[in-house]
């Protein structure tokens, strides 16, 4: 009798006690989960959310032009539509230039009134051995070019290039102008 009392009501009363918060307890984790949890996107106070353009609204353009012989090449985009702005987000350029002859500057310029150019950094490619050094540049940009303007990439070089040629594509979305 001594044993029982002495060792194994304690144990059955710890045991007794484990399994009684065991089976309480998923109760009261939800109890303060529930209480500690609130919607707040509902119809009466709906949280904001961001849409990608309409297909018709989205802006993609792309120009190219030949360098030959010359030290400087400008290519021309799709100009911005009448009563819309263009919100350029990426600019993305490929150049090929005469071996050995990199270009010095690469922007994405539109002009109204004063000249505005993004300079684009440019970074060597591969070599298309004898002739042509390849340049790739791309750049996230927020910038916002006004309506009807007509916006444009260009290189400059140091030396007249035999070879080569810029390809500029543009990529943005556009909005009713303000």
């Amino acid at each position: 009798m001594r044993f029982v009392r002495r060792y194994l009501l304690p144990t059955a009363g710890v045991t007794a006690i484990a399994l009684l918060i065991a089976i309480a307890s998923p109760r009261a984790v939800q109890a303060v989960t529930a209480a500690l949890v609130q919607i707040v996107n509902t119809p009466g106070n709906a949280v904001p959310v961001v849409q990608a353009p309409a297909a018709a609204q989205r802006y993609y353009s792309n120009c190219t032009d030949q360098i030959a012989g010359g030290t400087d090449a400008t290519c021309y985009l799709t100009p911005v539509p009448a009563g819309q702005t263009l919100f350029v987000e990426t600019i993305s350029v490929q150049i090929a230039t005469d071996m050995g002859n990199p270009p010095y500057v690469t922007g994405f310029a539109w002009q109204t009134g004063n000249l505005n150019i993004v300079w684009i950094p440019m970074f060597k490619q591969a070599t298309d051995a004898p002739y042509v050094d390849w340049y790739q540049g791309t750049l996230a940009v927020k910038v916002m070019v006004p309506a009807s303007i007509q916006p444009s990439c260009g290189l400059g070089l140091h030396v007249p290039s035999k070879y080569g040629a810029i390809n500029c594509q543009v990529f943005g979305y556009l909005a009713p102008a303000q």
